[in-house]
């Protein structure tokens, strides 16, 4: 039986419906209110507003649980990769093995970009260009490559989602590349798809790079982690572009873009920087936090907590889980000093009466800094490697957005707070 909320408004009698989730809990839909009474809502940051139904991911905040396609993340985290997880948010299901050699295979023969792209790649500034300023523009221009609609690709047999899981890797290492002035590194087929870029990444023409099973899988993890996690800014962005019919390509280049932007890429920056700057000042985590647990300034840092969940990210716990059996295995890490001051942070915030009361845990982004930093990726890679498990999402989302039937284009409205009526004043009179 449908529920309704009744309300009078300008004597009448109107009533809103509530629509119930999977998980039980309910939304007032407003979505003939500005109709039925010429109102509108306002809720700034759409913290208090559902913009779509989506069966991608899940966040269970009473119970610290996160869900891809309905798989709770520890176990694909556990036992799965990021390729069958790529697979399970893009079409909704986990392969069978036959698919999934498909789609794997589909992935590493397409991973190759056209050689002319290489000419954009030396057009970019030398070192001071950021890698996600390339990626962006590498993204959108392999448009020109695939001019046609995603459905006329499809009726042709060509998934441009998996070209564009396919390449962004190659596209990625050598936006890395490009920054740091060395030659590219092409893909290979015969690699597993984290093997494939961490070698472009740090081969080079001169000297081959061995990536081990351990670097393989924890980045595997550390991919899986990223890959989505509800309507974020990134995800949302996606899906505004999605909703005006926009080719996959824009749509991407726009979450990356999303991505870019200050308070999201500060997310996984501020973690690395604080070390440094604790490092570069001699500065103990009690000396470092002192203001902050005098209650004298606020911790601007994103390091620590999530607001999404009542207790602990469990993306938090299983990358703390992650990067330390891959210390327990490569144990010379603990001599590099970030990793050293990494673990002071941790011991001290997992341990001190505030951090606990706050639920201010070190979480995945302050985890996923020092997991990148063993691998040999640099701070400024951190948003690239998260773009790339992001896409899974990213592309799982806007093949739902493209498949509603009933779609429209998303169109907020604005409280105006501007003037009214100005008179034109002629320039010589100002």
């Amino acid at each position: 039986m449908s529920e309704f909320i009744p309300y009078n408004y300008n004597g009448r009698d109107l009533s809103l419906p509530l629509i119930e989730s999977t998980d039980g809990s309910k939304a007032v839909s407003v979505q003939h209110l500005t109709e039925d009474t010429g109102l509108y809502t306002f809720d700034p940051a759409l913290n208090n507003t559902a913009i779509a139904k989506s069966a991608i991911s899940y966040i269970d905040a009473k119970h610290d649980r996160l869900f891809y396609r309905g798989y709770n993340i520890e176990e694909l985290v556990e036992r799965s990769t990021f390729v069958e997880t790529a697979f399970l948010l893009i079409y909704g299901k986990l392969p069978s093995a036959e698919e999934l050699a498909q789609f794997s295979n589909g992935l590493s023969k397409h991973s190759m970009i056209h050689e002319s792209m290489r000419n954009f790649f030396d057009s970019f500034p030398g070192k001071s260009v950021h890698p996600l300023a390339i990626l962006a523009t590498m993204v959108t221009g392999l448009s020109g490559y695939y001019p046609d609609s995603f459905e006329e690709h499809i009726s042709k047999g060509v998934d441009i989602r998996i070209r564009l899981l396919a390449k962004v890797r190659t596209l990625a290492a050598w936006s890395y590349k490009k920054s740091v002035g060395q030659p590219i590194v092409y893909p290979r087929d015969e690699l597993p798809y984290c093997t494939n870029f961490l070698n472009m990444m740090f081969a080079i023409p001169a000297e081959a790079h061995v990536v081990t099973p351990a670097d393989d899988r924890i980045l595997n993890q550390m991919l899986i982690l990223y890959a989505d996690h509800e309507m974020n800014a990134t995800t949302t962005t996606v899906r505004v572009v999605a909703s005006a019919r926009a080719n996959l390509f824009a749509c991407i280049n726009a979450g990356i873009c999303s991505l870019w932007g200050s308070r999201e890429s500060d997310a996984t920056m501020p973690p690395a920087l604080m070390l440094l700057r604790m490092i570069d000042n001699n500065l103990t985590p009690d000396q470092y936090f002192e203001k902050f647990l005098q209650g004298r300034e606020q911790l601007k840092l994103n390091g620590f907590g999530h607001a999404a969940y009542e207790g602990e990210d469990p993306r938090a716990k299983i990358s703390r889980r992650i990067f330390h059996d891959y210390l327990k295995s490569h144990p010379e890490a603990k001599y590099d000093p970030l990793i050293q001051k990494g673990l002071d942070v941790e011991h001290f915030a997992m341990n001190h009466t505030v951090f606990k009361q706050l639920k201010m845990y070190p979480n995945v982004e302050f985890y996923s800094a020092l997991i990148f930093k063993m691998l040999g990726i640099p701070p400024e890679m951190n948003n690239v490697i998260r773009t790339i498990g992001k896409l899974a999402g990213w592309l799982g989302h806007w093949s739902e957005a493209r498949q509603d039937t009933e779609r429209r284009v998303y169109r907020p409205r604005q409280m105006y707070s501007g003037d009214l009526n100005r008179s034109y004043v002629p320039i010589e009179q100002r």
